[in-house]
């Protein structure tokens, strides 16, 4: 996920932007200086390969969210055949000069041996680590996850790029005394265009969501034994989320739809005490799902499996039920529940239109004859169950994507490693101050 990937490379910048005397913490000063200077250049050749990765990660993010992103600095062009993303922007003019730096450099990319073997030299290990954390952003900025980011994330990844650009540029010009050492290509360019683009960004509204985005590890139940307490309604609505990867029938779907309508209600009045307005969510999610259960009572067909994830759900209802009324919810505990909630409320309107759209999914229908050889003193109507039709059945797609609709979500925290390193940008080392203490 880019959030840890992205924080750990901040957070391993602003280390090193915080180390001054480069040649004395490169080198082993107990020996002769003939010794030292071969030790500082092969740690030179390290520090320019993991920098190399990190550039490039740099070029290839840009470049990912550069369709995405608009100045809003530049007025937006009269001509509506005229691209507004072409030269004359900040993130346009940073794409170029960060391509510029890294086809320039002769240094190679870290190699994964060299991005996991650990050194003693505490400024190496702050570059391999960083440099390990860019090689790892590739799989969340790039590609496929590129191609799913909104205009607002591209413009917080931009932001993210060009303050680790400014790192990149104030470190080159503290490294030049290193033996052997390669500076960056026109950095006075790439400095000044990774300002502008940091100024351009921040007049915009970024979404610092995107730390939510990228590759995740495949998640799977919890093989542990069965928890006690609350902890064991939590387990079980995990493993039901796990479990809900299947596509159900309709019976099993139905089934699922109940136990998380009876489980959201009961607790709501169990998190009343500590959050009032969590409270009130559950209780509009259990509403939510009594609309959905309503317009999936007619709904019928055997396509799919679906059994695990209504033993998980049985699991849970039962659980929470053997729990006294007088439970208390943590605040930790109901932010947990609340995560597994929202992920199975996408998963089940994901379920939902799957199943129109394949067809798996019938409606009973009601013919105008009758039975008649049914056997019965009253004929029955004639039933035929026909594929639902979404234009037909408008209350049940309604139904299904309001459990994912339920107002505005509070916009996401840029996060402490943006403001560390920002602060380590504009830190400045003044002599004779205390350290650690306020001076001005």
């Amino acid at each position: 996920m880019y959030g840890e990937t992205g924080d750990l490379m901040r957070t391993e910048l602003a280390a090193l932007l915080r180390q001054h005397r480069i040649l004395h913490r490169l080198g082993d000063h107990s020996g002769s200086s003939a010794g030292v200077a071969p030790q500082r250049e092969a740690a030179g050749i390290m520090i320019q390969q993991y920098r190399q990765t990190i550039l490039s990660w740099c070029a290839e993010a840009v470049m990912a969210a550069k369709p995405l992103v608009f100045s809003a600095t530049l007025p937006a062009p009269t001509n509506p055949f005229k691209a507004s993303t072409e030269p004359g922007t900040a993130v346009g003019e940073l794409a170029r000069a960060l391509n510029l730096a890294r086809e320039a450099s002769t240094a190679p990319r870290a190699t994964t041996a060299l991005l996991g073997t650990a050194t003693q030299n505490n400024v190496i290990e702050h570059w391999r680590h960083a440099a390990r954390a860019a090689a790892l952003a590739e799989h969340d900025t790039n590609g496929a996850a590129g191609e799913r980011l909104t205009s607002p994330q591209a413009q917080a990844l931009v932001g993210d790029v060009a303050a680790v650009t400014q790192a990149l540029v104030v470190l080159d010009q503290r490294y030049l005394n290193i033996p052997g050492w390669q500076k960056l290509t026109e950095p006075g360019r790439l400095g000044w265009a990774a300002l502008a683009t940091a100024l351009d960004v921040s007049l915009g509204q970024p979404d610092y969501s995107v730390d939510n985005t990228g590759w995740r590890p495949r998640t799977h139940e919890l093989r542990i034994s069965p928890q006690k307490g609350i902890l064991g309604v939590l387990q079980a609505e995990h493993d039901l989320l796990v479990r809900l990867r299947s596509f159900p029938t309709a019976m099993n779907l139905r089934l699922i739809v109940d136990s998380q309508q009876r489980l959201s209600r009961r607790l709501a009045s169990m998190a009343e005490r500590t959050d009032a307005g969590r409270a009130e969510t559950w209780l509009a999610r259990a509403a939510s799902y009594s609309l959905l259960k309503q317009h999936l009572r007619n709904v019928g067909g055997r396509i799919g499996k679906g059994g695990p994830a209504v033993a998980e759900a049985a699991n849970a209802l039962a659980r929470l039920r053997a729990l006294p009324a007088t439970t208390i919810i943590e605040p930790r505990v109901a932010a947990g529940f609340q995560t597994l909630f929202d992920g199975i409320d996408q998963r089940i309107a994901e379920i939902v239109d799957d199943g129109i759209d394949r067809g798996a999914y019938l409606q009973r229908l009601q013919v105008p004859r009758l039975v008649t050889d049914a056997g019965q003193l009253v004929s029955p109507v004639r039933e035929r169950f026909m594929p639902v039709d979404r234009s037909l059945n408008k209350e049940l797609v309604d139904a299904s994507r309001g459990l994912i609709q339920r107002g505005p979500t509070e916009p996401a925290a840029p996060g402490l490693s943006r403001s560390l390193l920002h602060s380590a940008l504009i830190h400045r080392p003044s002599r004779g101050a205390i350290p650690d203490g306020p001076h001005i």
